[in-house]
């Protein structure tokens, strides 16, 4: 109090926490603080209270956050803050802190999409995958995501105008109350379950998984002296005490007499007070069989203590900081010990087993039910690995049967381990976050699952890390390895008593500034880091974490991520944002408020990806190999892992147009040898294209993919036959499958357009944008399509469609080429005479052979006989029937006056039909 500004003199003192130390010189005091804010200080007549003792202050509200921040209070702010994993330190803002309003990614969450309960059924969420601007095409090897995603959504529909947009009212800066931002139109979207991840992700993908076990972490306790109706205080146990004291180890060793920090949700406690505890409240049925251990007859034994038989119970011996949330009551951090009852008896991690309840989050605010205890724990969690106080809930979606087809399908699975503390649900009530100290987490890894992280990074696997904490872990290990091999190791780390490795706030932002020019590349850093580990005989890296990721970071080892929708105000949601943009960030999180899903903990999941990682200039010979690496799981081999580009590949690009990446997105002519993916409609369509290409030398493979092809019969019919060409000619052919559902879903509304209509887009679009990404996955160059031979489609249609699909996925071409010239179509009825194909009347969707038969009873012609016509016979008499003349008629009369009319009737009755969903318009 003789010097109150003299707190830069505070050091740190391992034994007691902060002491007080003669000041400073005025001059290097001044220095280390910002001058401007410190003369206003100096102005002020501000009441500076504190117990010097334990080196805690707290600082008034008058005294700016920008010259005092403690890692337990910010200056002013009345919210507690998590410190550091060995003390609370006073310190200026850190130089290298990012500095990033939080409100440019919030957002107004409405309470009645928050996720109270889970789903009925463990993986029955939704799954919501942003699809990349075409113009701005994502990293190649990770296409696949996008490609799949909207064939299983079908094409995103052009986003809403702002004024539907679930937003809160927004002023003339666009900001929303509560500090969000109006989303801005233009993402596409694919709204999916959770179930298709299987699907979307590409067979050489890696997922990255966080196995720790959530720890039944929250008791119940009371004062000795409480009379029985006195409600008893919920006591959080954070984690073990001091700080850097490994969970497993310490959940293992005996409950009495050890040492916890806990929220304890009383202002009143103070050190010294000891406190019973209790059996949980009857209203939460996960502890309501607490036995002897809890005390279970703790109405009377809370109130009357026996000496021969004392109560389980906690002392406090330490308060370490207030605790303030906003969605829970006020309380105190504390540092307690087990001490009475059984606790000499068992372990800590039976203790909380039997005394102890899930730690639902405090924005929940009800009461537990029996389905917590199994729902609120991922199915892989590790008993071995127990330690979280909240869990890891993107890997809450995934069942056993799930990551049994992922294993099959090629994915690549490891676990790594980062125990959630409570810092994970406390807001950011800072303006700037690099005024908010970041919560710090323990994790552990052994070297066995960084050399297979190694392992992909060499074989290009994408690394697809679950959640927000094996995204930390990932990034916290790189930068563990950067830092040891730019500035030398900082910590022992073997065996016994050694410190576990630590990394800062913003450390890894500092290292970036100061050796930007000489970062190690990701394998570098890991695999440095396993040398040193190991060196010391070491089998794991552990240690604690603190790492920020905001806007202006760049990941090191994430190209995608599976993760929930989060909490406005948090630290995760610019995490997201530094992953896929502000922008993104806003209009995804917009789009899943508009479209209801479910948030948080229990809520619905999304896919993200990285469009600048590692993989971002790979070539798409590498994307989503379907053949094996050398320990037989899918993958790209290593010969394949080079990330350069074929010379084919590069001769069609000089051939053809480019897009803004520099890829070819469309040719004209190639040279021979080209490697084409023909896809085919069927086989009439395809004889003379493959016949023109083979003469050009071109090596031609068959991709069959035709979900609008109805009925079954007629659909099999024709892929049979197609196939059946395929081997003659012994060209490869490729069956993909048959997912009417999702062309029908995609249908919807255009079920009356004409032909060459909105309908005829969207069918086009499917099914190229699926053989632009086989393309990609098996290295074509090029691809095109039979339907552009038959005049009886629309060739600028069809060649739009497919300039779009292929400026999807760079190094992927269009060939552009008229195929519908008098010679061709003479040549193909040849053939088709010659191979006595199958004469089939009609495009093959349900409503072009509804459209076909109104036109031949128009014309006096028997319907059309499905599966069951005849055969080419006559070239001659066949192309007649395809003649320009005969073409013109059928599209003057489906676009005549009457047929416009008709359809404006269906679509006004289509309109009106009752739908209790809808919001609007609805005249019902």
């Amino acid at each position: 109090r003789g010097d109150p500004f003299s707190l830069r003199g505070l050091t740190r003192d391992e034994g007691r926490g902060t002491a007080l130390t003669p000041p400073l010189p005025s001059q290097q005091r001044v220095s280390a603080l910002d001058p401007s804010p410190l003369e206003a200080y100096l102005q002020r007549d501000v009441p500076l209270e504190g117990r010097m003792a334990v080196g805690r202050l707290w600082v008034g509200r008058m005294c700016s956050r920008t010259i005092l921040q403690t890692s337990g209070f910010a200056a002013g702010a009345g919210t507690r803050r998590s410190g550091g994993p060995h003390t609370r330190r006073f310190s200026t803002r850190d130089p290298n802190a990012v500095s990033v309003e939080v409100a440019r990614v919030a957002y107004h969450l409405p309470d009645d999409l928050i996720a109270l309960h889970p789903p009925a059924t463990r993986g029955d969420s939704r799954l919501l995958v942003p699809l990349p601007d075409a113009s701005a095409p994502a990293a190649p090897l990770l296409q696949h995501v996008f490609s799949e995603a909207q064939l299983i959504a079908g094409p995103a529909p052009h986003p809403p105008p702002p004024s539907s947009t679930h937003t809160n009212p927004t002023g003339d800066d666009g900001a929303m109350e509560g500090g969000g931002v109006a989303a801005e139109p233009g993402l596409r979207c694919s709204d999916l379950q959770f179930r298709d991840l299987e699907r979307v992700l590409p067979s050489n993908a890696h997922l990255i998984f966080n196995h720790s076990k959530v720890l039944h972490a929250r008791l119940f306790v009371r004062s000795p002296t409480a009379n029985a109706s006195d409600g008893a205080v919920e006591a959080m146990f954070l984690n073990a005490y001091p700080a850097g004291t490994d969970m497993p180890t310490a959940l293992a060793g005996a409950a009495a007499d050890s040492r916890w920090v806990v929220m304890l949700r009383d202002p009143n406690v103070a050190r010294g007070d000891t406190l019973v505890v209790v059996p949980s409240p009857p209203h939460n049925a996960t502890s309501a069989d607490a036995t002897t251990t809890c005390n279970s007859t703790a109405a009377a034994d809370a109130a009357h203590p026996t000496p021969s038989e004392p109560s389980l119970a906690v002392v406090v011996e330490e308060v370490v900081s207030r605790w303030e949330e906003e969605d829970g009551g006020d309380g105190v951090e504390a540092v307690v010990r087990f001490h009475g009852g059984t606790a000499a008896a068992t372990s800590a991690a039976d203790l909380f087993a039997s005394c102890g309840t899930v730690p639902l989050p405090p924005y929940m605010a009800r009461p537990l039910v029996e389905a917590d205890a199994q729902r609120y724990q991922t199915v892989y969690a590790e008993s071995t690995a127990e330690g979280s106080v909240a869990a890891p809930t993107a890997g809450l979606h995934f069942t056993p049967e799930l990551l049994d087809r992922l294993a099959s399908h090629g994915v690549k699975q490891t676990f790594v381990t980062l125990h959630v503390s409570a810092g994970t649900f406390q807001p950011v009530t800072a303006t700037d976050i690099a005024d908010h100290p970041m919560h710090w987490e323990e994790f552990a890894v052994e070297t066995g699952a960084i050399r297979e992280v190694l392992r992909s990074l060499k074989l290009e696997r994408p690394l697809i890390p679950v959640g927000t904490t094996s995204t930390r872990v990932l990034e916290s290990l790189y930068w563990l390895g950067a830092r040891s091999l730019l500035v030398g190791p900082r910590e022992h780390v073997g065996s016994g008593e050694q410190p576990p490795f630590t990394l800062e706030q913003w450390e890894a932002y500092g290292l970036a500034a100061e050796h930007s020019d000489r970062l190690p590349t990701a394998d570098e850093a890991l695999e440095h880091l396993v040398e040193v580990v190991e060196a010391e005989g070491g089998r794991e890296v552990r240690g604690s974490t603190a790492i920020c990721i905001a806007p202006g970071y760049r990941f090191k080892l994430c190209d995608a991520l599976v993760t929930n929708f989060h909490q406005p105000h948090s630290t995760l949601m610019l995490l997201v944002a530094a992953l896929v943009g502000e922008k993104v960030t806003r209009d995804l999180y917009a789009h899943a408020v508009r479209e209801h899903y479910r948030f948080l903990s229990y809520g619905d999941a999304c896919l993200l990806v990285n469009r600048q990682g590692h993989l971002a200039t790979a070539s798409p010979d590498n994307l989503s190999t379907i053949g094996k690496d050398q320990d037989g799981q899918g993958g790209a081999t290593e010969a394949g892992a080079t990330g350069k580009r074929g010379a084919t590949d590069e001769r069609v690009a000089a051939a053809g147009d480019r897009g803004e990446d520099g890829a070819a997105v469309a040719a004209t002519e190639l040279p021979p040898g080209t490697k084409v993916l023909l896809h085919s409609c069927c086989a009439p369509c395809s004889g003379a294209m493959i016949e023109q290409m083979r003469s050009e030398g071109h090596e031609v493979t068959i991709l069959f993919y035709n979900p609008n092809i109805h009925p079954k019969e007629e659909y099999d019919l024709r892929k049979e036959e197609n196939k059946r060409y395929a081997a003659a000619l012994e060209i490869p052919f490729v069956d993909l499958d048959y997912d009417t559902t999702n062309w029908f879903d995609l249908a919807k509304g255009m079920e009356f357009d004409p032909e060459r209509g909105r309908r005829c887009t969207m069918c086009f679009d499917m099914r190229f944008a699926r053989t632009a990404a086989y393309a990609a996955a098996h290295g074509f160059p090029v691809i095109t399509t039979t339907n552009a031979t038959s005049r009886w489609k629309d060739a600028d249609q069809v060649n739009a469609s497919g300039s779009r699909a292929a400026a999807a996925f760079p190094g992927v071409s269009w060939w552009f080429r008229d195929w519908q010239t008098e010679e061709m179509t003479q040549r193909k009825y040849r053939i088709n005479a010659d191979e006595r194909f199958y004469k089939q009347e009609y495009c093959g969707c349900v409503y072009s052979l509804r459209d076909s038969n109104a036109y031949r009873k128009k014309e006096g012609l028997d319907p059309i006989a499905v599966a069951g016509g005849g055969v080419y016979t006559d070239p001659e008499r066949d192309s007649e029937e395809e003649s320009l003349e005969v073409v013109k008629g059928f599209f003057e009369h489906a676009q005549s006056p009457e047929q416009e009319r008709a359809r404006a009737l269906r679509e006004l009755y289509r309109e009106r039909r009752k739908n209790a969903r809808a919001a609007q318009g609805n005249n019902w």
